[in-house]
């Protein structure tokens, strides 16, 4: 049974940057230094080899086999049959018979024993799953954590970072990175501290599956009784199906609670219930309460740029019936509300040039001038140099917006314009401090161009206003460079 949901489509303009880590984390540490257990697990076993302890603990191991697992004759003899290195490893690696070898006196009283298991045991314990695996019976903190980062197969690693992708992307984006990393490591902590609590066993438990339950279980706490999709897969039956969230989690517990019962594989079913059912009391609780933030816009899928959208559309409605006192009066907020929209800034250059209204042009020439290159922000900033050279330029011919402006040009490399705003601004009886370094810089673009007249211009009024000026100095040099 696969129950997903299929809610939200992925929005790389907000890319789930903690999921992608993790996933990238999982399958760096298994391809990176999970890869090397075989290395480990074989230096292991010629060590227990070659202390000859297989002799000694086979028949111990054959009867602690028994009594534990109740084997069938047939059973018994395929163990009988096990090649010596496989054999070694059952042996080495079946904790509970260690932990039962130590309480034996004839081990007890065996130093020579003793020291030959524990260089063996040394070396075993150097493989991933024993190292950093979470033990029930032998609880460490470095277990608890470590697990959730191992997987013991490649489709193991596989299916739970599909897992982790399809919830992970969602949660990241509803409540926030910092929160949904700490709800997810917090429910892979509850979902080992319920399987040490409830079945407190020696076999290693590794993989991110309690962690990925967690996130389930925050899906369902998110949406409560929220209708939203998911995809199902039944057997033959699958498709999509609409129904509140909360109606989901029992199907989700009880499939757990189902293959506890059956016991029929080798599936933590401890730790999913763990990771799940913690998981949705971590966000539910809160989420009745009111005492965790949640992104509705999203959870509701409105569109972010729907606020923006309805102030523009109200904005065009003022212009479209000539009340631009209202539009100008609304400018300086609507550019505070939503900085960095080049169809805003637009908009209201024309409402500002049109009225000549100085306090909404200085305002929307700032977003302008600070506008990251693009399509739509040069050619605003192209129509402002047209429009400066118009007779009727108004406050577009001040001296401070030219400085501005020629600036501007110069980092687009539109020499062109801003030759024609360079002269502008040299002839406006106000010489500004950065005037000579950006004339040099003019000239240089000038130069790369071909057009030595307008070097021969720009150097005139460097040597005219600035003969002692670094700039002045270096232009002439270049204009040698430049000579025929």
């Amino acid at each position: 049974m696969v129950i997903v949901p299929a809610e939200h489509p992925l929005d790389w303009k907000k890319p789930p940057v903690i999921t992608l880590l993790l996933i990238v984390i999982n399958v760096l540490i298994y391809f990176g230094y999970q890869g090397g257990d075989s290395t480990r697990r074989e230096e292991a076993v010629r060590i227990y080899l070659e202390q000859d302890l297989l002799s000694h603990e086979r028949p111990l191991f054959s009867a602690s086999l028994e009594r534990r697992d109740r084997l069938e004759a047939d059973q018994q003899r395929a163990l009988e049959a096990l090649p010596r290195q496989r054999l070694a490893w059952l042996v080495l690696s079946d904790l509970e018979f260690g932990h039962e070898l130590r309480a034996l006196p004839a081990f007890q009283q065996d130093a020579a024993w003793q020291a030959s298991r524990l260089r063996a045991e040394t070396a075993r314990d150097q493989t991933s799953s024993l190292r950093f695996g979470f033990i029930p019976e032998r609880f460490t903190v470095q277990g608890l954590f470590g697990s959730m980062f191992l997987h013991g197969s490649f489709w193991h690693l596989a299916g739970n970072m599909v897992f982790l992708f399809i919830f992970g992307f969602a949660l990241e984006a509803a409540l926030g990175w910092a929160l949904y990393l700490g709800l997810y490591l917090f429910s892979g902590l509850c979902s080992g501290l319920l399987w040490w609590a409830l079945d407190p066993s020696w076999v290693p438990g590794i993989g991110a599956s309690g962690a990925i339950s967690g996130l389930m279980g925050m899906y369902i706490g998110v949406y409560g009784l929220r209708r939203i999709q998911f995809f199902y897969w039944l057997g033959p039956l699958m498709g999509y199906l609409k129904a509140p969230a909360l109606w989901i989690l029992p199907l989700w517990l009880g499939k757990e609670l189902f293959g506890l019962v059956r016991a029929a594989d080798h599936v933590n079913y401890y730790a999913h219930i763990g990771g799940l059912v913690s998981g949705f009391l971590a966000v539910w609780l809160p989420r009745k309460l009111g005492q965790m933030p949640v992104d509705e816009a999203y959870l509701s899928k409105e569109d972010p740029d729907a606020p923006f959208k309805r102030a523009l559309a109200s904005l065009d409605e003022q212009i479209g019936r000539f009340a631009l006192d209202q539009a100008a009066a609304r400018g300086p907020e609507l550019l505070r509300q939503f900085p960095g929209q080049p169809v805003l800034v637009e908009r209201l250059y024309g409402v500002a040039k049109g009225r000549q209204d100085r306090a909404l042009m200085g305002e929307t020439l700032k977003q302008l001038f600070a506008l990251p290159p693009s399509a739509s922000a040069d050619a605003l900033l192209r129509r402002l140099a047209e429009e400066s050279a118009a007779a009727d330029a108004g406050l577009l011919a001040h001296p401070a917006i030219q400085l501005h402006l020629l600036r501007k040009l110069l980092q687009r490399n539109e020499s062109s314009q801003a030759l024609q705003c360079w002269r502008r601004l040299s002839r406006s009886g106000q010489l500004p401090e950065p005037l000579p370094g950006l004339t040099l810089q003019l000239a240089k673009q000038m130069g790369q161009k071909g057009d030595l007249q307008a070097v021969r211009e720009l150097s005139r009024f460097l040597r005219q206003h600035y003969p002692e000026a670094d700039p002045t100095r270096q232009l002439t040099i270049y204009q040698q460079h430049l000579a025929p």
